[in-house]
C-alpha cells in the first residue's frame, strides 16, 4: 500500500485506531452519520469505541482521522479490508450534490492508489463501492447508510469513472501571480469574479464584490474568508488575505467542485 492520507482531507488524527490494515484494501464504505457536525471529538473519545478513516460534511469538507495503513473502528469484521467514510446527515435523506461529487473523487483516487474495481458491490468478499449493511451480523447488523444513499452508489460510481482526480481540478489558476492589497489588473478581476461564484454557491452570506480589478480592503477580506472556508480540503493556510499559489489552488478546487455539483 502506498498512500496513507487522502490529499484533499484536513488531517485530524484520533486515538480510536486499530491495528494494521489487510492487503489489498478492497474498497470504500460510505457510512451515514445520523447527525451533523464534525466527528473528531467523538472519534477521539476512547469511551465511544468507534471511528472512521474519513468524515465528509454536507458542504464537501473532508476530515481524515485514521491513516489508511491502520484500521478504523467502523464495521467490525470489515475493519481490516475497507476504507470507511462517515457522511454528515441522516439515513432518511439524500446526499447533498457536493457530497456525491466528493465521494466520486475519493473513489476515483482509490482506484488509482489501491486498484479498487470500478463496480458496486454487496458482498464483503468482492471489492468496490459497498455499504455497511452488506456485512450482515459479522459487521454489526446495520442498515447503514439507508436505502436512499445506498441507491446513490450508481451515480457516485458513474462520476468516479468519468471525473478527473482531485489533483487535476486546480489547473485553471496555475501560474497566476501572487496578489495582495493595492494590486490592479485582469488577474484581480478574475479573482473577484471567482470569489463571487464561490461564496454565492456556498451560501456563505458574504457580500458581492464589484469586479473592478482593484485589490482593496473588501477583496482582501474575501480572500481571507476563502482561506478559512476551504481549509479542510488541503490543510490550513494563513488567512492573511494574500492570494498566493496555495490560495489560487484552493480557489480552483472549491470553484470546480461547486460547478460540478450544479
Amino acid at each position: 500500500m502506498t498512500a496513507v492520507h487522502y490529499p484533499p482531507a484536513w488531517l485530524r488524527p484520533v486515538g480510536n485506531v486499530g491495528g494494521a490494515m489487510a492487503t489489498p484494501i478492497l474498497g470504500l464504505i460510505p457510512h451515514v452519520q445520523v447527525g451533523t457536525g464534525s466527528l473528531f471529538s467523538w472519534f477521539n473519545n476512547p469511551a465511544s469505541k468507534v471511528s472512521a478513516h474519513l468524515w465528509l460534511s454536507r458542504t464537501g469538507a473532508i476530515e481524515q482521522y485514521v491513516p489508511f495503513d491502520r484500521r478504523a473502528w467502523a464495521e467490525a469484521a470489515g475493519n481490516p479490508y475497507w476504507i470507511s467514510c462517515e457522511c454528515e446527515g441522516y439515513d432518511t435523506e439524500d446526499y447533498t450534490p457536493i457530497q456525491i461529487v466528493r465521494l466520486a473523487e475519493l473513489f476515483r483516487w482509490g482506484m488509482h492508489e489501491f486498484g479498487w474495481e470500478p463496480r458496486i458491490t454487496d458482498s464483503p468478499a468482492r471489492g468496490g463501492l459497498g455499504t455497511h449493511r452488506m456485512g450482515g451480523a459479522l459487521w454489526g447488523g446495520h442498515s447503514c447508510p439507508g436505502d436512499i444513499r445506498a441507491n446513490r452508489r450508481r451515480d457516485i460510481l458513474a462520476r468516479a469513472v468519468s471525473a478527473p482526480p482531485p489533483t487535476d481540478r486546480c489547473e485553471r489558476f496555475v501560474g497566476r501571480p501572487t496578489l495582495r492589497s493595492n494590486a490592479v489588473g485582469s488577474n484581480v478581476t478574475d479573482l473577484q469574479q471567482a470569489l463571487n461564484i464561490v461564496f454565492a454557491g456556498a451560501g456563505a452570506g458574504v457580500g458581492h464584490l464589484d469586479p473592478d480589478g482593484r485589490y482593496g480592503p473588501r477583496t482582501t477580506a474575501q480572500v481571507a474568508a476563502l482561506q478559512r472556508y476551504v481549509s479542510p480540503w488541503f490543510g490550513r493556510i494563513d488567512d492573511d488575505g494574500v492570494c498566493g499559489p496555495a490560495t489560487w489552488q484552493k480557489l480552483g478546487h472549491v470553484l470546480t467542485g461547486l460547478e460540478t455539483a450544479a
